[in-house]
């Protein structure tokens, strides 16, 4: 029987693999199907894992396999200390992340950072981001400053009807600043719906693709105000009364509902008069949602904001709607169908990513190998389709 070959790997870059994810030694024993003292070998130095078993811990820790060979542990900066993390209900956690969210964090980081380098190769600045306004701005002026980013309109909003074409005209609009905007496939929106890292250059964004459309264009408003403020924070639940409750997260919602629905635009509503008179009404709600372009959710809080229900009404009636918007994301998710791999890899990475790649292909800056890796594994054969979504 031929002897295993084994992998001369150096030992610090092996615990640094490890810890990038947080994976404790039982967990990867498990993995690799051997004991913990095994594992603590490999990382001592004592002895090596098989050229085998190295792949397969490369492939577990999400690593290239050539870095087991490097001298040192990677060069690399610890980030990501301005993320702000949005879920369902806003109920920020931060005790635990799950190894999928863990893994979003290293590659939007790792896309940034590809964007950047390929404006280099093609002689590119890229811009900074054009709105930075103190936290403590009144919430119109942010909200104003954020609708004049976006070029957004009352008119242009009642052409949108849709909360898709309101979602896609804003994410168009941040990308012309350079705004990263990706989409997370694989994280439960109960761990988050919507994370933002404020950069002065390129500035990332993260939506929730498994969540609603409306909800997806609240939280790309919402992550807004705190790339415009460069403030971060854990949300909290906007449904629990409690005096716990994150204040300034609170702010960020609200002025994302007067982003999307200014009260002066709002108060002049035709359904306006129906609740004052005959009042709350589902469908008179539905009428604004459509007209704005928005979710039932975003229009009772500004109805809230505006005295035309009170806090009880408010509160009993959202939770009515969350619940019903639960029950409408379960059976969502029960006939999720087939994206083909273009949009697939499109929606995640976003229009101005895919093109920045693409054009560096097609410009022999980048080969076709490294086209595809940065395009979450791409074949070649789908690149004209994804470029023919991009415009």
């Amino acid at each position: 029987m031929a002897k295993a070959i084994p992998a001369i790997v150096t030992p610090e870059v092996l615990v640094w693999a490890r810890n990038l994810d947080n994976i404790s030694i039982d967990e990867v024993a498990k993995k690799m199907k051997t004991s913990v003292e095994k594992i603590q070998e490999w990382e001592s130095g004592i002895t090596y894992p098989t050229l085998n078993q190295a792949k397969e811990l490369a492939k577990f820790y999400r690593v290239p396999f050539v870095y087991f060979y490097l001298p040192d542990v990677p060069k690399k900066k610890k980030r990501l200390e301005t993320t702000d993390y949005r879920t369902i209900g806003n109920v920020g956690n931060d005790f635990f992340i799950s190894r999928e969210l863990r893994w979003l964090l290293r590659d939007i980081e790792d896309r940034r950072d590809a964007v950047l380098s390929i404006y280099e190769l093609e002689n590119i600045q890229p811009q900074n981001f054009p709105v930075v306004l103190d936290k403590e701005a009144n919430d119109d002026d942010i909200a104003k400053a954020i609708r004049e980013l976006l070029g957004l309109t009352y008119e242009k909003q009642l052409r949108f009807r849709k909360s898709d074409n309101a979602l896609s005209y804003c994410i168009s609009a941040l990308e012309k600043n350079d705004v990263l905007v990706f989409q997370a496939a694989k994280i439960d929106p109960k761990e988050m719906r919507g994370l933002s890292i404020a950069y002065d250059i390129a500035p990332i964004i993260v939506l929730n693709r498994k969540e609603g459309v409306s909800a997806r264009l609240f939280t790309l408003c919402h992550e807004l105000v705190h790339i415009i403020t460069r403030t971060s924070g854990i949300c909290t639940d906007t449904l629990a009364d409690t005096v716990s409750q994150n204040q300034w997260e609170m702010r960020c919602n609200k002025i994302a509902g007067k982003v999307l629905v200014p009260i002066s635009i709002l108060s002049e509503h035709s359904a306006i008069n129906t609740i004052r008179q005959y009042g709350l009404d589902d469908g008179a709600i539905m009428q604004m949602a459509r007209d704005f372009a928005v979710s039932r959710e975003v229009i009772l809080h500004c109805l809230w904001e505006v005295d035309i229900i009170d806090k009880t009404e408010y509160f009993d009636t959202l939770k009515r709607y969350t619940d019903e918007y639960k029950s409408f994301l379960a059976k969502k998710n029960q006939k999720n169908g087939f994206l083909p791999p273009h949009l697939d890899a499109g929606t995640q990475v976003g229009k101005l990513y895919a093109r920045t790649v693409l054009n560096a292909f097609y410009t022999d800056k980048i080969s076709a190998r490294d086209a595809s890796s940065y395009l979450l594994n791409l074949k070649m054969k789908n690149f004209s389709k994804l470029e023919r979504w991009c415009y």
